[in-house]
């Protein structure tokens, strides 16, 4: 027994490696690429949000049960689920930018994420505004943001509309819907969108 532990510590100890510094031309050797790909799926409220009832008393008339909030142009007596809202106030006046009964499904692949060098040198000077980016300096970096390379909708549906309160159960709600958008299928995209940093960090 201890023998055979002997021989398997011995086994180990050559296999250790210790970290070793590298010098700045070891390391100018070595290539390599910045930035991050992603792929993933968005859901919003596929099957509704929270459950909710236009009864006086607030309770589902399927079963009893106590439901919280109204959605907008429900039918008395009748409960349903909600889409998500969004709801953003774009000045310092009353009225709201809304996206309301928000669900279904979004799907991506390929969305990219790097950092580019822009320099006075580049072919492309984006309308004149890479003068104004540099300044004095010869360069500066930039985050690219690769669109994927396709962009599945499945179910996806969205109302955009004005509203006078942010939420549907805020006293004097009013909203008038502009137009409904139902989405399915796929879309192919190319390009890619540069964001160019300003100010001082």
């Amino acid at each position: 027994m201890t023998y055979k532990l002997a021989v398997m510590l011995a086994a180990l100890s050559f296999q250790a490696v210790a970290l070793e510094q590298i010098s700045d031309d070891e390391l100018n050797a070595f290539t390599g690429q910045n930035g991050i790909y992603l792929s993933g799926d968005i859901s919003l409220n596929e099957v509704g949000g929270p459950l909710a009832s236009g009864d006086a008393n607030n309770v589902d008339p399927n079963d009893g049960s106590t439901v919280w909030g109204t959605c907008a142009e429900k039918e008395a007596g009748s409960a349903s689920r909600c889409g998500a809202r969004l709801s953003v106030n774009t000045n310092s006046t009353n009225g709201y930018f809304v996206l309301d009964e928000m669900r279904g499904k979004m799907s991506f692949e390929g969305l990219t994420l790097k950092a580019r060098e822009i320099t006075s040198a580049d072919d492309d000077n984006f309308g004149g505004d890479v003068a104004e980016f540099l300044g004095s300096e010869s360069g500066k970096t930039v985050l690219e943001i690769g669109l994927p390379n396709e962009v599945r909708f499945e179910n996806l549906s969205y109302t955009i509309a004005n509203s006078s309160t942010a939420r549907p159960t805020d006293a004097g709600f009013q909203q008038q819907n502009i137009f409904g958008v139902e989405l399915n299928g796929s879309i192919e995209m190319q390009g890619n969108l540069l964001v160019f940093p300003v100010g001082t960090p």
